[in-house]
């Protein structure tokens, strides 16, 4: 509770936490997509690895809305926020780097020329 009313009713919080969830949703989406393709044995590559983008994107906007809703508090050990926000910036860089995500987008779905 919040000024006497639950922390949530405030748009300033609920608004970032409900974008997190419709952009977690459409990478989830993204997914199931990718897993029909494989489970067809059609080509998936581009579903994948936009699913994977999507996820590691939206699961650090979501650490990040869940930091700033828990100000100060967010970075106390207590709480286990700061470690997660740390831990899902790994979603980023590994095993596929998001810079890896971009390439293979650029040149196998747009056709884009190789940048190196």
């Amino acid at each position: 509770m919040v000024f006497d009313r639950p922390i949530g009713q405030n748009q300033g919080v609920a608004f970032p936490i409900a974008e997190a969830y419709i952009e977690m949703a459409a990478a989830n989406l993204m997914r199931w997509r990718a897993c029909a393709l494989f489970d067809g044995k059609q080509p998936c590559g581009a579903e994948a690895n936009m699913a994977k983008h999507l996820a590691a994107k939206v699961s650090w906007e979501a650490a990040n809305v869940c930091l700033q809703t828990h100000g100060g508090f967010g970075f106390a050990c207590d709480y286990d926020i700061e470690r997660k926000f740390r831990e899902t910036r790994l979603y980023q860089v590994a095993p596929i780097s998001t810079n890896m995500v971009f390439s293979y987008i650029a040149e196998h779905v747009l056709g884009l020329p190789r940048s190196f």
